[in-house]
Formats: C-alpha cells, structure tokens, sequence
C-alpha cells in the first residue's frame, strides 16, 4: 500500500504543469512549525518539529527524508499526532522533497485517522529553524 500511495503522489506531482493548474481548497490557515531536533544520516535525515495547527491542536511530527543519488531530492515519509481536547488526530504520509535555493520543499500526502486526506506542500529553510506548512483538501 505504501509503495501504490507513492508511485500516485510521484505520478501527481511530475506532472508539475498540471498540478499548478489545480486549484485546491485549504484544510486551514498556513501554519509555522518550531523544529526540535534535526538529525543527519548517510541514508536519511530525521526532522522533527511542533507547533499548533488549527483544526488539528497541538501536533508533534516527524519527517524522514531518504536521498536520492543527487543528494538533493528524493523521498519523504513520516507521522504526525494532533491534540485537541482528548481527541487525537493521527495522521501518516509520504511524497517527495526537493532543495532549491537552500529551501527544502516537502509534498506529501496525509491520510488521516478520521478518512480525510491532505496534500502538504511544507518548507523549511535550515537558516530559520521553521517549518511553513500549507495543508490543502485532498477528501
């Protein structure tokens, strides 16, 4: 299944032309998450990063990015849990990552625990130590 959730969101998003073409409803308001820890690997590199985001509460995240030959691109996955009240949102995804201009640019996306799905396009410039999550409506 993550494999098939993969070769969708690769499909999608190579279609660049036609992905700027869409347009897409926002789940909520951009969102700016505070980085807590970054750990570099030979395979992968490991974000994780908090904040509050609207409709999903406090949400604690984690991202992993695996390189591709360039170093410079390739696969992200991760997971994600939202408190608000005593409801937890729990949320999982994978995409694709990318750096220009010394900005990694992540899109995913999110299916979450109550059937709805999100397209995630997040930025991080390592300069800031912030996340800028944009949460768009997918289902």
């Amino acid at each position: 299944m993550k494999h098939l959730l993969i070769l969708m969101i690769t499909s999608l998003l190579s279609v660049g032309a036609l992905a700027d073409a869409l347009t897409l409803e926002k789940r909520q308001a951009d969102t700016v998450m505070n980085v807590t820890s970054l750990e570099l690997g030979d395979d992968e590199s490991v974000i994780n990063a908090e904040g509050d985001m609207g409709v999903y509460g406090r949400v604690y995240v984690t991202f992993r990015l695996a390189y591709d030959e360039g170093r410079r691109s390739g696969t992200v996955y991760g997971s994600g849990r939202g408190a608000v009240g005593n409801d937890i949102a729990i949320g999982n995804f994978s995409g694709r990552w990318e750096v220009t201009d010394g900005t990694v640019t992540m899109r995913h996306v999110v299916a979450l625990n109550d059937g709805t799905f999100n397209l995630d396009i997040v930025t991080f410039r390592p300069v800031d130590r912030e996340l800028i999550v944009r949460a768009y409506v997918l289902k």
